[in-house]
């Protein structure tokens, strides 16, 4: 899997996430919104075949013509974080403690990387030590999270904006 990145503005990356159906919807909104999409450490391989067939149900022919241009894999998170700052790129881990909010940050200049774990438990303290910035998304009503599948692409859509993009 080669790893061209679409636009290289902004980058989603998704640290040890199994579950196919939170990969195919990832891989799709990256997709759909052009943009790089990458996975680090234990997560699911994204031509496994549950994904595949989940992706091929909202875009048929998938299967016979897997658009993955845009996806890469890196086991090791701590290298890959290395790389895209070495790049340029800063990197803004998401957790749904941390005490900045999406609504206080400027996507608006420079290349961004937004880091998500696992929903059962988020980035580790080694890999939040790593990151530039951590966000969240204020919730109420006793919420302590949100599924990879709700907060993704809210933070997407919010990054692309701030860049004029979408």
């Amino acid at each position: 899997m080669t790893n061209i990145i679409m636009n290289e503005k902004l980058i989603l990356l998704f640290d040890s996430i199994r579950d196919p159906r939170d990969i195919a919807e990832v891989i799709h909104l990256g997709l759909a919104l052009d943009i790089g999409i990458e996975f680090t450490g234990s997560s699911l391989y994204p031509e496994h075949p549950k994904v595949v067939n989940i992706i091929n149900s909202w875009i048929p022919g998938f299967i016979d013509n897997k658009k993955l241009s845009h996806v890469s894999i890196h086991h090791d998170f701590s290298k890959r974080i290395n790389v895209l700052k070495k790049n340029g790129y800063s990197i803004i881990g998401t957790a749904s403690n941390a005490n900045k909010s999406l609504g206080s940050a400027d996507f608006s200049k420079g290349k961004q990387v937004i880091v998500f774990g696992t929903e059962s438990s988020g980035l580790s303290k080694e890999k939040i030590a790593q990151v530039d910035e951590m966000l969240c998304v204020p919730m109420k009503n006793g919420t302590s999270f949100f599924t990879i599948r709700a907060i993704a692409p809210v933070f997407a859509f919010e990054a692309l904006r701030q860049k004029k993009l979408i």
